[in-house]
């Protein structure tokens, strides 16, 4: 099911109250996901916009990262043994998650296999990654693919893929278990085993998993046999399975398969052992983790430290960097305190740099919109140096620009990149006869902001009431149904005392003398007993006109 990551966590939030717990596989936002806009470190950009989005919804992220005992190859390359391929880049991206107040957590082997361990745990609720090995380890709900979607005006990404193996609704739709997805990647090829079994497609791989034969599969790797009983057991069902391909007796498949060999080293035990018994935390381990991980969460950031880290890693400099960062960080810190019931400035009472504006205190209106999937938001205002808590005069003042003409093209405000992908972005309509000049932002001045109705409701619950109460006072009011009969009305007439035809004593009533000739009244009223002259192109007008 493709859902908006907001309605995941909110819908979550409104359900249990608590934040739902997501293991992320890191990999896929360092490795996988490419900003592409230049810049410095886009992978590093990539995943600073999303802890922006996390640091704004009700999630409680736990970073993965794969560990030392990774299987050595993968997608027929090998890797390295540390999983670390690009270590300068791991450690910056640890030290932003950290920034972030995010715990994360190393794997003793791959993160996808870690992250559906502790799911199994009851650590997390669910596991983000882009890879569907994160099922074939044993998730029960993976969340993949965080992207834009179509349709929703603005490139930020805003929703995710979501799969159940198991649902209230029932067992997956797919009609494959965890043992069946296993046994499809091995015959059709997967991460470990690129090539498959030959002459074997993904449609016959499936009826094959669907016939049972991966869960006997894993039962019998699984069993505490000798070498010697497991390979009679894996010769068994493997001459079961080629049997039931030349001949179909069961009924598994559509056709014969005579041509397909099942090859008598098939399944290779080691990479079944990737798949079915992959190296993860120990029971102890999960428990050192777990209460490693109480009050991880919600913890205040440090605005400063984040500023200094975009300085220095993304190369946003001077007092225009200083303020990107104050935009980026306001509403996510806003939406953060509120659902913790804090203050939203990051200020103490009495100490503002904006003449202590009042903050939070007036719903203006409310909206749905199709990247969140249609969840009710309040628009309130804000200053953003307050939320923050900056102080922009103890940046460097940006340096003077050479004298270049100005185009239509360019913002107002040319020290400010403007690379903000990740971000969602109104949709302003333009005139087509004004050029389009964007506005200086004023982290001093009053913006609005935008927060999801849940989570102004625990907030700022009084704020939310005084709003619902002005909406119900605003409301028309309801006219009472009346229980006259429908109908034209019959009137009396207005001087019972006047006599019959006394109007005549002041004029002559006449009918109103109809302009169509005799022939076209004969036309329109008597049917076709009168043949009529040929019209002329007037005369046909005028017809027109009157039958209007």
């Amino acid at each position: 099911e493709r859902i908006s990551l907001s309605k995941l966590a909110i819908t979550h939030l409104e359900r249990t109250a608590r934040p739902i717990r997501i293991a992320v596989d890191i990999s896929i936002w360092l490795f996988q996901v490419q900003a592409g806009r230049g810049g410095q470190n886009p992978e590093l950009r990539t995943l600073f916009y999303r802890l922006l989005k996390f640091l704004a919804l009700p999630i409680h992220p736990l970073f993965v990262y794969d560990g030392r005992e990774k299987p050595p190859f993968k997608r027929g390359k090998a890797v390295s043994g540390h999983g670390y391929a690009n270590a300068p880049i791991i450690r910056l991206s640890q030290t932003l998650i950290d920034l972030f107040k995010f715990p994360r957590h190393e794997a003793p082997g791959e993160a996808e296999a870690e992250c559906a361990r502790l799911q199994n745990a009851g650590v997390v609720d669910a596991v983000m990654s882009n890879d569907v090995d994160a099922l074939m380890f044993g998730s029960s709900l993976a969340v993949m693919n965080f992207s834009k979607e179509s349709g929703s005006g603005n490139s930020a990404a805003t929703h995710v893929t979501r799969y159940e193996m198991q649902s209230e609704a029932g067992p997956s739709k797919v009609g494959l278990d965890r043992a069946g997805m296993i046994l499809f990647a091995m015959l059709s090829g997967g991460d470990y085993l690129p090539s498959g079994v030959p002459k074997c497609g993904s449609k016959l791989a499936a009826e094959i998993a669907k016939a049972g034969f991966g869960q006997d599969l894993l039962e019998a790797f699984e069993s505490e046999s000798d070498a010697a009983e497991l390979d009679m057991r894996l010769r068994e069902w493997r001459d079961r399975l080629q049997y039931e391909l030349e001949e179909n007796e069961s009924g598994y498949f559509q056709t014969k398969h005579k041509a397909v060999r099942i090859p008598d080293t098939f399944p290779d035990r080691k990479i079944l052992s990737y798949y079915a018994k992959p190296i993860v935390s120990t029971a102890s381990e999960v428990e050192s983790l777990q209460r490693r991980l109480v009050g991880a969460w919600d913890k205040e950031i440090d605005a400063l430290e984040i500023r200094k880290f975009t300085a220095r890693v993304f190369d946003w400099n001077y007092r225009s960097g200083a303020r990107k960062v104050v935009r980026l960080l306001a509403e996510p810190l806003v939406s953060h305190r509120l659902r913790l019931r804090r203050r939203p400035s990051a200020f103490p009472l009495g100490i503002s740099l904006s003449d202590d504006m009042p903050m939070l205190q007036k719903v203006y209106k409310s909206r749905t919109s199709f990247s969140t999937d249609g969840l009710s938001e309040l628009q309130l205002d804000m200053v953003p140096i307050d939320v923050v808590g900056l102080d922009l005069m103890a940046e460097e003042p940006n340096p003077p620009l050479p004298p270049t003409p100005l185009t239509s093209q360019e913002t107002v405000d040319l020290g400010e990149e403007d690379d903000d992908a990740e971000l969602p972005v109104d949709p302003v309509p333009q005139s087509p006869t004004k050029k389009r000049v964007t506005k200086r932002y004023d982290p001093y001045c009053i913006e609005k902001v935008w927060i999801f109705e849940t989570i102004a409701n625990i907030g700022i619950p009084d704020v939310v009431k005084r709003w619902r109460k002005e909406l119900v006072d605003k409301a028309p009011a309801v006219k009472k149904a009346t229980n006259r009969k429908t109908g034209p009305k019959k009137k009396g007439p207005i001087d019972p005392g006047m006599k019959h035809g006394s109007l005549l004593r002041y004029g002559t009533l006449t009918k109103e003398k109809s302009e169509i000739s005799q022939s076209k009244h004969a036309l329109l009223f008597e049917g076709p007993a009168s043949t009529p002259p040929k019209s002329s192109p007037s005369v046909s007008h005028s017809f027109e006109e009157s039958s209007d």
